[in-house]
């Protein structure tokens, strides 16, 4: 964790549903290891990013965008639990918060999920013409 408190604008169920999924699928996938990690932030930084990472199957690079599609389940993990919604909803969520949320590319030993999120989120300011007077 980072020496400081981090205050992020962002919707709060939302966030949530994020992070969870990526916990409960770092957990229900690992052998025996997960790591969590808010990497440390700067005052001029525009985003905050967490890894999740496990030790469990290593997903293929060829399958790395893959598993952010509806329903998609790899074949070698389809034993356990689950429908194949999570990582897209996961994706989806971050996306409308104007983040990014991917795997780490060149892993060997651990698949590691890299959630980056505004701090602020942008805002727009409208006139009673329904104009837009300046993003904030």
């Amino acid at each position: 964790m980072p020496a400081s408190h981090i205050y992020a604008y962002a919707d709060a169920e939302a966030l949530n549903k994020i992070l969870s999924n990526l916990l409960n699928n770092a957990i229900k996938y690992a052998e025996k290891k997960v790591f969590l990690r808010l990497l440390p932030v700067n005052n001029d930084d525009k985003n905050f990013t967490v890894e999740i990472e496990n030790d469990g199957y290593i997903i293929p690079a060829e399958l790395k965008e893959k598993i952010f599609e509806p329903f998609f389940r790899i074949e070698k993990t389809k034993h356990q639990m689950g429908s194949g919604i999570g990582l897209a909803l996961s994706r989806s969520l971050t996306e409308l918060h104007k983040g990014n949320l991917h795997m780490k590319n060149g892993q060997t030993r651990m698949n590691v999920f890299v959630l980056s999120l505004p701090i602020q989120q942008e805002m727009n300011v409208y006139s009673k013409s329904g104009n837009i007077l300046n993003k904030r």
